[in-house]
């Protein structure tokens, strides 16, 4: 429901300038003024699309609530493409008007300016969308994106200093709203970094789960989260503040100290075991929908690819403390036994909870036992025979997920009973 009403609001926002716009076009103009009109529209409308972008990623808790990290980050990279390339498109509308009239092009102190705004927003969406073509590295990408909230103030000067339609009112003033909304979004992020840095945390274990994954718990500030959510964590190392990362809670609300294991699978996460109790931590927290508590079933299905089990064990965990009458399934699929973490602890739950039950799957050991190879739908079949109206969660590597969640489907799981939440930039 707030997802459609987020979208209305936008929608909204961008019929402002168009119909604004609309009555001042007229018929019976030469080409070159039709041409003129189009790119002043192409501005308007990609002007307020990126306005929006820093609506959807700006972590408003009680937006995010109960739409789900990823999702507002899914719409935010589309809406924002779409946005960047109407501006990018905008001045050859405009150069093309010039050339038709008769005019010599002409590059005044206004047009530089919207000159700078757009190179800073394209440096800012190109570093996002080629992220991993260009190999860069997670701290640089956020350096470089943050460059966007330098654009969009000079972008606000561009078109007030020479966009046509912003001489007059009413639309004047709804661009000085959303200037006055812009501001807000900036103020609203600082002062949540400060709240963050005032409840700073310590680490209190480092805790080697496998040959690449590593557990960390940290004292601090009681946390009041659902099981399945995730929080964002800067670590301070030698007297600096690293970049923020997310990672998903393995611990659970009912126990005291906050947890999260972590695969060495990037730059950032390759150096976790470097990481030493007492290491000064800053958490901010809980974001995400990806729990079995905002749905009513009695059957839950769990599926994990590697350390996508991070999720499941804070569910497990709370699960298991508070007694609560769930029938639970969990496939889940990793290389080798090796790589299982928590093992001693999971099987425990399974002695001591007869309503859970554990499927493995190894994809890489020969000498496995049990299940071997990858979560097919043919093995979900196998394991979902019988289960009744269950509610579904997902999470694991990409390529595993684009597979299982069709399979889901395949098999006859309504796609509002599947649930899935992925960290993707």
């Amino acid at each position: 429901m707030k997802k459609r009403i987020l979208l209305g609001v936008m929608v909204l926002f961008c019929a402002i300038p168009v119909i604004a716009w609309a009555r001042t076009v007229n018929a019976g103009l030469p080409l070159g003024a039709y041409s003129y009109d189009l790119g002043r529209l192409l501005a308007l409308v990609g002007f307020v699309l990126l306005f929006f972008q820093f609506v959807f990623s700006a972590k408003i808790k009680w937006i995010e609530r109960d739409i789900g990290h990823d999702r507002l980050i899914a719409i935010h990279r589309t809406s924002g493409v779409v946005g960047l390339v109407l501006i990018l498109i905008h001045p050859a509308f405009l150069f093309l008007y010039d050339v038709l009239s008769g005019f010599g092009p002409t590059f005044g102190t206004g047009k530089l300016i919207g000159f700078v705004s757009l190179a800073l927003f394209v440096l800012a969406a190109g570093s996002a969308l080629l992220f991993r073509r260009l190999r860069l590295k997670y701290e640089t990408w956020k350096a470089i994106h943050w460059l966007s909230y330098v654009a969009l103030p000079i972008g606000f000067v561009h078109s007030l200093w020479i966009g046509s339609d912003l001489y007059t009112q009413p639309l004047r003033a709804f661009w000085l709203l959303m200037a006055a909304f812009y501001v807000a979004i900036v103020l609203y992020k600082v002062w949540n970094i400060l709240q963050v840095r005032r409840r700073p945390y310590r680490v209190a274990e480092v805790v080697p789960e496998t040959h690449d994954t590593w557990t960390l718990r940290f004292d601090g500030p009681r946390l009041g989260y659902k099981p399945g959510q995730f929080l964002l964590v800067q670590l301070e190392r030698n007297g600096r503040v690293l970049e923020s990362h997310p990672f998903t809670i393995a611990s659970s609300p009912t126990q005291d100290k906050l947890a999260i294991s972590v695969k060495a699978v990037g730059d950032f996460t390759a150096t976790i075991g470097q990481t030493k109790p007492g290491d000064r931590a800053y958490i901010d927290a809980p974001y995400g929908v990806f729990s079995f508590l905002n749905h009513d079933a009695d059957d839950l299905v769990f599926i994990a690819g590697g350390i996508g089990i991070t999720p499941f064990l804070s569910m497990l965990r709370y699960l298991r403390d508070t007694g609560l009458n769930r029938r639970v399934l969990l496939m889940w699929g990793n290389k080798t036994e090796a790589d299982i973490i928590a093992r001693g602890e999971i099987d425990a739950m399974c002695a001591a909870m007869s309503s859970l039950r554990v499927i493995h799957v190894m994809s890489n050991q020969d000498d496995w036992p049990g299940e071997k190879g990858f979560v097919t739908a043919q093995r979900l079949a196998k394991y979902l025979n019988g289960v009744t109206a269950p509610q579904v969660f997902v999470c694991g590597p990409p390529v595993m997920m684009d597979k299982v969640i069709p399979s889901l489907v395949s098999l006859g799981i309504p796609k509002q009973r599947i649930h899935d939440e992925r960290f993707a930039l």
